[in-house]
């Protein structure tokens, strides 16, 4: 502990603000520019690494929130599609159950002697169009 206690001490002594100089023509170089000391060069290369670590952290947190989000948005979306589906289900029995409720109300009503029926509507369909025909002919 008191190892990294000193280091930390001595870190910090020996740190020198970084320095730079704006050249221009009529100085000994051909061009104009921007020369660096060795610990602005440091910060600047570091600053750069620092950054890309920095949105790298940030586009992984963004991702990760939209993934989470997608994955809530498809859940919900689940959840409805069982509902609506147990729910089409429960109107799908409810018909069947009409249609056998009717079905049986229509087996009670209708009448027992079909076959007579249909022989007596033959013979008084029959004898109303005869009755209408010697009613209207001309003659």
């Amino acid at each position: 502990m008191f190892l990294s206690l000193l280091l930390l001490f001595t870190l910090s002594a020996n740190a020198v603000a970084p320095r730079f100089t704006i050249l221009g023509e009529s100085h000994c170089v051909p061009f104009e520019g921007v020369l660096f000391d060795k610990q602005a060069t440091a910060e600047i290369l570091s600053g750069c690494d620092i950054a890309m670590y920095a949105c790298d952290i940030k586009v992984q947190y963004e991702l990760n929130k939209l993934q989470e989000h997608h994955k809530l948005e498809l859940e919900s979306l689940k959840i409805e599609h069982t509902a609506l589906t147990a729910e089409y289900n429960l109107f799908l029995t409810q018909k069947d159950k009409e249609i056998q409720a009717l079905v049986k109300s229509l087996k009670k009503t209708s009448p027992r002697n079909k076959t007579w029926w249909f022989i007596g509507g033959i013979v008084a369909g029959s004898a109303a169009t005869y009755g209408a025909y010697r009613a209207f002919d001309e003659r």
